[in-house]
């Protein structure tokens, strides 16, 4: 019984790892082949060590006021940047949680696959799908757009329940039936045979007994 409980236990843990090796796997993946835009980056870097190196040079009292503006205008440009830098990577944001939910879909739709042989795998890439797919909604959450956000966030809802449909409505209502064909092809129909031979060799018994009794 221990063994039992621990041998779940571990498997319920390899599943959970599994799931969250996966999400970093495709999660690294989209920042490599698909990295964010950044031709902002090093005009914001030098702006940054620019307003460094002036208030370096001196403490803040002791700046002049052609100094002091130039801070305000570095932090104005930089600012801006940063603006552009947010604006330019929206779309980047959507088509990264667009390939995120894809790759969910595709975990959700494998562990489908033979499901009851591999339990444990299945269960693991269920996780994996489950939470590629939150972090890809949570990608498009920030894009700001309305309408893209409400697109992509449908269609996310509807491949959770339609796939989560077939994997909890569907096939458990294709096992009732599957044990029942076991019973019958199985050791149920020995068993079955068993009891029928037991009662005939029962009637048989009582049959010879009343025979003798008569004669």
């Amino acid at each position: 019984m221990g063994n039992k409980g621990q041998s779940s236990g571990l498997r319920t843990i390899f599943s959970f790892f599994l799931g969250l090796m996966f999400t970093l796997f495709v999660s690294i993946g989209v920042f490599t082949f698909h990295p964010p835009p950044t031709q902002h980056d090093a005009q914001i870097n030098e702006l940054r060590q620019s307003e460094q190196e002036i208030r370096a040079s001196r403490p803040s009292s002791e700046l002049t006021a052609e100094e002091h503006s130039q801070l305000e205008d570095i932090k104005r440009q930089r600012m801006e940047l940063i603006d552009a830098n947010e604006e330019a990577r929206k779309p980047w944001m959507i088509s990264s949680s667009i390939i995120l939910i894809v790759f969910s879909t595709l975990a959700l739709v494998v562990s489908l696959v033979r499901s009851e042989q591999l339990h444990v795998i299945s269960n693991g890439l269920l996780l994996g799908g489950v939470f590629t797919m939150l972090y890809g909604v949570g990608w498009v959450a920030f894009t700001g757009a309305s309408v893209v956000r409400f697109v992509v966030m449908t269609v996310a809802l509807l491949i959770t329940v339609g796939l989560g449909y077939v994997r909890f409505v569907r096939q458990s209502k294709v096992q009732p039936a599957v044990d029942g064909l076991e019973i019958l092809h199985g050791t149920g129909l020995t068993d079955i045979e068993r009891r029928v031979s037991d009662l005939e060799g029962r009637m048989n018994d009582a049959a010879n007994a009343l025979g003798q009794k008569n004669t």
